[in-house]
């Protein structure tokens, strides 16, 4: 079953990242705030959600949906996905000032959750045409092959990736001194603008880690089943257990090791 909602995640996430891609070439973008001076919302992420939310509600109208784009807080999200009911977390745009700036980094994330816990779910890049599904006991996989996280467990030794999501000036600045420390720690690092493109590629092993203090269930619901069945671990950017309540932010690793030791060097 769980491979079914991960099929059809795939293909409504491959539909609504080619609307994303014409749209791009074809409309006139209207950028506005939300929520801080950092955050953006486009009329390209309104009309995906429209499209994800209508072809999901379609295939399944007895399950949930919650959206970037419906203005619930964190906690209201890891209440419903709490509640033992099958319920979509839908990002109809993850990397939105990339996908504003022309950058290709950008994605449309649909994840599955039941019970409080990831089962299936899909990413889609666009420019790179990558689609990238995993169902929770099935294996992940991009473009139909098989993946499959490095398994690095050297901090010394990884290339992770992180970013500057969108929250006020003093947080900010404490995220900018984890990148530091971390940065220093690990191999090598880069800031890449995109959640979901962050943790794809830690699950198909062309990066060890990602981490992010300012993410939202929707940015990683599809993550975190595409990265375990890959392998990879899943925490709290501290290595301890991760909550979709979101109060520790978000940590995916090539292996538990290198989550713990990043966890590690992570100043409080």
């Amino acid at each position: 079953m769980h491979s079914e909602f991960a099929r059809a995640a795939g293909e409504i996430a491959r539909e609504a990242g080619q609307f994303l891609k014409r749209f791009s070439d074809t409309h006139r973008l209207s950028v506005a705030r939300k929520g801080s001076d950092y955050d953006f919302v486009t009329n390209a992420d309104e009309e995906s959600q429209r499209l994800i939310a209508a072809r999901l509600r379609d295939r399944f109208p007895d399950h949930r949906f919650v959206g970037e784009e419906d203005g619930l807080d964190d906690a209201q999200v890891a209440e419903i996905l709490a509640s033992g009911d099958y319920c979509w977390v839908c990002d109809p745009l993850d990397g939105t000032v990339n996908y504003i700036h022309h950058m290709s980094a950008y994605a449309v994330s649909i994840g599955l959750v039941k019970d409080g816990r990831a089962v299936a779910g899909a990413i889609y890049a666009p420019e790179s045409d990558a689609l990238y599904i995993a169902a929770r006991g099935a294996g992940a996989s991009l473009n139909g092959r098989a993946i499959r996280a490095s398994g690095c467990d050297d901090l010394h030794r990884a290339f992770v990736s992180s970013d500057l999501a969108a929250m006020d000036l003093p947080r900010r600045e404490k995220n900018l001194e984890r990148v530091k420390r971390v940065g220093l720690a690990a191999g090598g690092l880069r800031v890449g603008g995109s959640a979901c493109v962050g943790i794809a590629r830690t699950a198909c092993g062309w990066q060890d880690a990602y981490w992010n203090i300012g993410v939202h269930a929707w940015d990683v619901a599809a993550g975190i089943v595409i990265l375990e069945e890959a392998g990879g671990a899943v925490t709290d950017i501290f290595g301890g257990p991760f909550d979709f309540d979101m109060k520790r932010g978000f940590l995916g690793a090539a292996s538990g090791a290198l989550a713990a030791s990043i966890g590690g060097v992570m100043p409080r």
